[in-house]
């Protein structure tokens, strides 16, 4: 039932009279953009009735208490008081203004009894006038000026306030690092020697730790110079006890970041008018090694301001990073190897040099960690960025222009460098890499909006521009490289939107054209769909809502030209000569190749149960064709389009927000469940088994039907039934060739997120759960292969073990082995006998894993009335790594490299961090 509230007074009485007994509430009903606005639907959930609002939002509608209110097609609710309601007399008695009768004024009368005084200067004897329709605030004038002889302009005065805030952020954090692989403090730097276990000093270049027990040994205390306390000999009475050394590289370290943050800006009318703001930042990150560390410094300055309907966006950046040193060359994952293989009796610490000035080491084909880490200047990693852009946006009715250019400039100084005597580098190696960027961004975005809340349509034409030039420079091959790409990305959006009481829908198509100058071929169509469909208050439940969503697209991309391919050099060489790594080579040329297109298509679904709980799922799929990889062709390195693969898998995420647990008590929890692969469906003949990363012997690879990156390494021989095949001596036979040992993929990951609160203190709690996947543990092979590892100490002693097997007739195994014998070339022990990688398959690990990510406790304390604000942080991360594997977290990539997962050789651990965050806003 509609009503006119704008009769006559006379019928809206007689209307009050038949109405006596019913109530109403009356009030100001707005947008939600808390706008008024004439033909505002007000639902009255309990009996069904609705009005419609004035143009200024006011409304009238029947109802009782705790009836409940709807506008803006459910967004706003309101529950009735029993004092908000009152009758309809009342209400429009109240609307209609009330002027009590005043005394009448009469000039006639007036100048009948009173005398008339003559004012030569009064206002009626003027020649000029004054017009208070020119600004009818006179409180705010602030200027008067004359139109003609007889007018006069008031000119107003505006309310102008200077505000001035910021903050200031310092954060303190301590790091130690986290599980690496337990090595063996018992046995010394030797091997056997005619039955005997024979200690082999540093003169001799020993590699093994195949000696006697260090128990056994003493110093004889004369001059030597690779120890201070004497050479090692049988111990005797007299004699000092030998002690093993700790050749632990690892310190525990601490860094700090401080950022301030000063904003400046000028309000109108309460309306900003122009606001500059600057940061100032300077941070230090220490390795957990000792002497190395990084040091960043910031300054970004931004200027916002509204001119002549104009919105204007002014923004410089200038950062700059410099290290002592990187780990491009592997420098880090080198020292970290040197430091778990260095025998138990020897020690690095006592001195980096001999007297002739060369390395001191445990041996000729080894490094001292401490000799890696000298350096004759304190940065050999420089990096300097300054991005400078500009953003202007103006609206007109219906219309929006969004004009950005932006600019960015980076020079990235590399000096890496090996000293003489640098196992693989006797006489040093020294290369300056130079690389300066240049990258122009240009985006003008127009759109065009037909339509208001209920039925929206909006149409949009972007287009973006990208100029990038690189150039890279090698001092060590003294080449120079040098890339150019110029991209359009032209792209057309139709999006419609629906939103009705219960009922929400939106529908996004489009279309985008890809040009570039170093594409082989040019898109031009790149269609993309999206929409939802959103169902609100299910069932007439309140905030019981149902939403699904799907979406389609098509991209062109092209591989990165600033993003450096040199690590590749890593696949040229085998795992035994990695002291040869020293990656100078640089890709020839980004031109000619075709485009990485890429099919991707999303479904899903979310339901929320009231304001507290949701679930949401989303299964998605993204197929990759002609993506880019890295070859080696002549010895030059390329890149080419090589594979199609395909991504896909889903994700479910579950949250309970705010959940109240007492007085000033609440707690959020969430939880998601994420699962995925990637299968390569498609190679280019001639690169099946193609190396993306790793050794010659030892890899992840391209393989047709496999998943991207699994594990390709040398295995063990078996028969047709699985069984192992035992050599002539008793031990597993290695098979010819190399297969895929290993799948990296975890079988799921779930993450988990707990958030308490009180009053203003706030607890946070992150951790993960990654089950499945695999890993190739090549840090524990390196390890037992010379005897340094937990596991060779161990299982030394073990005397006539038989492996489960057949031999290759098929009779089965009955040949005892000792894994060690003194009577035996030391390269025949169960650990030597295969090589410096053994059987790669016999080293294969899990990669599972359970981590807390972070734990973070935050309490805020207002200052004056809450505008000033100290907020406390105290946080740790990476607290506790449960692992399956023995080494390094497997989440450590091989030689830091993105693509190197699944490969553990001497991967850095990670680390431990210990933190506080003091932050004041003022």
């Amino acid at each position: 039932m509609k009503k006119n509230y704008l009769l006559l007074l006379p019928f809206t009485i007689t209307i009050i009279q038949a109405q006596n007994s019913q109530l109403y509430y009356s009030g100001k009903f707005l947008t939600p953009k808390n706008k008024t606005q004439n033909f505002l639907k007000v639902l009255n959930k309990n009996s069904g009735v609705y009005e419609l609002t004035d143009d200024k939002g006011f409304a009238i509608i029947a109802a009782k208490p705790y009836d409940t209110l709807v506008w803006n097609q459910g967004k706003n609710t309101h529950v009735i008081a029993t004092y908000e309601l009152r009758e309809l007399k009342s209400i429009l008695e109240n609307q209609t203004a009330k002027i009590s009768v005043q005394n009448r004024y009469s000039k006639a009368y007036d100048s009948l009894v009173s005398k008339k005084t003559e004012d030569v200067f009064s206002i009626e004897k003027t020649k000029t006038s004054l017009s208070k329709d020119s600004y009818p605030y006179f409180d705010q004038v602030r200027k008067i000026r004359p139109k003609d002889d007889s007018t006069y302009v008031i000119k107003n005065s505006s309310q102008r306030i200077f505000v001035l805030n910021g903050s200031f952020t310092s954060s303190l954090d301590v790091k130690s690092r986290n599980a690496i692989p337990g090595t063996q403090n018992q046995y010394v730097q030797g091997r056997s020697e005619n039955g005997i276990l024979v200690w082999k000093g540093p003169e001799t270049s020993e590699m093994f730790s195949f000696g006697p027990d260090i128990s056994t040994l003493g110093f004889n205390g004369l001059p030597y110079e690779y120890d201070q306390n004497g050479r090692l000999m049988p111990w005797v009475n007299g004699l000092q006890h030998a002690r093993g050394y700790n050749n632990n590289i690892f310190r525990t370290t601490a860094g700090y970041n401080n950022q301030l943050n000063i904003s400046a800006f000028i309000k109108e009318n309460n309306k900003e008018k122009i606001r500059l703001s600057f940061n100032i930042g300077q941070q230090k990150k220490q390795m957990y090694f000792i002497d190395q560390f990084d040091i960043a410094n910031t300054f970004k300055a931004k200027l916002n301001t509204n001119f002549a309907g104009y919105f204007v966006n002014l923004a410089f950046n200038y950062e700059e990073d410099k290290a002592t040193n990187t780990n491009r060359i592997g420098l880090f994952n080198r020292a970290y190897q040197n430091s778990l293989l260095t025998p138990v009796s020897f020690s690095n610490a006592q001195n980096a040099f001999l007297s002739n000035g060369s390395q001191r080491r445990y041996s000729q084909y080894a490094d001292n960690p401490s000799f890696l880490f000298e350096q004759d200047s304190q940065y050999r990693y420089q990096n300097r960025q300054r991005i400078f852009s500009l953003n202007v946006i103006k609206n007109w009715e219906g219309f929006r222009l969004n004009l950005t250019q932006s600019y960015e400039n980076d020079n990235i100084t590399n000096g890496d460098q090996y000293k003489p005597s640098t196992y693989g580098f006797v006489n040093g190696s020294f290369n300056e890499r130079i690389q300066n960027n240049s990258l122009y961004h240009s985006n003008v975005l127009g759109t065009y909006t037909l339509g208001g809340y209920d039925f929206k349509n909006i149409f949009s034409l972007n287009f973006i521009l990208n100029d990038r030039q690189s150039e890279v420079y090698n001092s060590f091959v003294n080449q120079k490289s040098s890339y150019q790409r110029t991209s359009q990305d032209h792209i057309f959006n139709y999006n419609m939107e629906i939103n009705d009481y219960d009922f929400e829908a939106g529908f996004n198509l489009g279309n985008a054209f890809y040009i570039s100058n170093t594409s082989l071929k040019n898109n031009y169509w790149l269609p993309k769909a999206n929409f939802y469909v959103k169902f609100n208050d299910i069932f007439n439940w309140y905030n019981y809502d149902f939403k699904i969503l799907g979406s389609y697209a098509r991209l062109s991309t092209e591989p990165e030209m600033t993003r450096s391919y040199a690590s590749y050099a890593t696949t040229l060489l085998n795992a035994q000569n990695y002291q040869q790594y020293f990656p100078v080579q640089e890709v020839e040329s980004f031109r000619n190749l075709s485009n990485i297109n890429t099919r991707e298509w999303k479904i899903g679904a979310r339901l929320n149960f009231g304001n507290n709980i949701s679930v949401d799922g989303e299964y998605f799929n993204k197929k990759n064709t002609d993506d880019v990889f890295p070859v080696f062709e002549n010895n030059r390195l390329r890149v080419k389009n090589i594979a199609d693969h395909t991504y896909s898998g889903y994700e479910f995420n579950f949250a309970y927000e705010r959940l109240r647990l007492g007085y000033d008590v609440y707690t959020t929890h969430k939880i998601s469940f994420f699962k995925y692969r990637d299968i390569v469906d498609r190679m280019v003949p001639g690169y099946q088994n193609l190396a993306v990363s790793g050794f010659k012997d030892i890899y992840k690879t391209l393989s047709e039907g496999q998943v991207l990156g699994a594990v390709m390494g040398s295995y063990f021989e078996r028969n047709a039934a699985g069984q192992l095949i035992i050599d002539e001596f008793g031990f597993p036979e290695k098979a010819d060739g190399m297969k895929i040992i290993a799948d990296p993929t975890p079988d799921f990951v779930m993450k988990f997120n707990h958030n308490f609160v009180y009053k203003n203190l706030s607890l946070d709690i992150n951790w993960e759960w990654k089950k499945g996947g695999q890993l190739w543990n090549g840090t524990q092979a390196i390890l037992d292969y010379y005897g340094r590892s937990g596991n060779s100490a161990e299982e030394r002693n073990y005397k006539n073990y038989i492996f489960e097997g057949v031999h290759a007739n098929g009779t089965t195994n009955q040949t005892p082995v000792d894994f060690y014998d003194p009577n035996r070339n030391v390269q025949e022990n169960r650990w030597s006998r295969y090589g410096y990688l053994g059987v790669a398959e016999n080293d294969v690990q899990k990669a599972d894993y359970i981590r807390i990510n972070n734990i973070s406790l935050s309490a805020n304390f207002p200052i004056n009335y809450d505008r000033q604000n100290l907020r406390l942080t105290f946080y740790v991360n990476n607290i506790m790594l449960w692992q399956a594997n023995q080494g390094v977290d497997p989440n450590q990539n091989f030689y830091d490299m993105d693509n190197g997962r699944g490969l553990d050789f001497f991967n850095l651990p990670s680390f431990k961090t210990f933190g506080c965050i003091v932050s004041l806003r003022f």
